[in-house]
């Protein structure tokens, strides 16, 4: 059930004591009590990312890992796919899901690749394809017969350049059957749903997992921008 949405926006904080101040603050001052929750995810969308087989994870070349898919963040940070035997290599401000996780205890931190593993399960039926846009940014996974098969943020200066990469990535994948799905989700617009039908055989906006709303006003909440953290 969903029982209440926001969005917040301000400076980080110089030092983690500051922003865990700040965190703390934010969630009192809307009435919320994390306390009273079985669980809580962070998702920090990250530009890079790789995942890394748990046969091979070192802890230790988690910057190393980055380097060699061409990341160059200062800041690494990671999180475990069981589902995958994984781990997720990212870049993302550790101080700043510090001091969520001080503000709030038992806080699960991941990024947007760990939650779109939860996708395969949907592709046992048919091939498909995820993309979640975010300004010039495009964070997608491909998945077939309940299987992983890729993840990765595309960056695109046009609709044109987005279509063409996905296109490549579909072929590569061999999910480019008469069955397909896109599934849009994120900042998604009329004209860019127009520009991708004509390449695939079905289309859907997601809007995550069933959901309830506790109150009518969420009736109109445009559920596949937050597709995310809905799923």
């Amino acid at each position: 059930m969903l029982l209440t949405f926001g969005e917040a926006e301000g400076e980080h904080a110089a030092t983690i004591t500051d922003a865990t101040r700040q965190v703390k603050a934010f969630f009192a001052e809307v009435g919320i009590q994390p306390l009273a929750y079985k669980s809580m995810e962070l998702i920090v969308l990250s530009d890079e990312n790789t995942w890394v087989p748990d046969e091979l994870y070192s802890v230790a070349a988690n910057r190393q890992y980055l380097k060699l898919v061409g990341g160059s963040a200062l800041s690494v940070m990671t999180c475990h796919s069981k589902a995958l035997g994984s781990t997720a290599v990212f870049a993302g401000n550790d101080q700043l899901a510090m001091a969520f996780k001080v503000a709030l205890p038992g806080l699960t931190v991941i990024n947007q690749h760990a939650k779109m593993v939860k996708l395969m399960e949907r592709s046992k039926s048919h091939p498909l394809l995820f993309a979640h846009w975010r300004g010039n940014m495009v964070d997608i996974a491909a998945c077939k017969d309940g299987r992983y098969l890729f993840g990765n943020t595309l960056r695109c200066g046009s609709n044109e350049e987005a279509m063409f990469r996905l296109m490549e990535v579909v072929k590569a994948c061999e999910i480019d059957g008469g069955d397909t799905e896109l599934m849009l989700c994120g900042n998604v617009d009329r004209e860019l749903y127009a520009a991708m039908r004509p390449y695939f055989p079905k289309i859907t906006l997601y809007g995550g997992e069933a959901t309830r709303f506790a109150n009518d006003e969420f009736k109109k909440l445009r559920t596949y921008r937050y597709a995310l953290i809905l799923m």
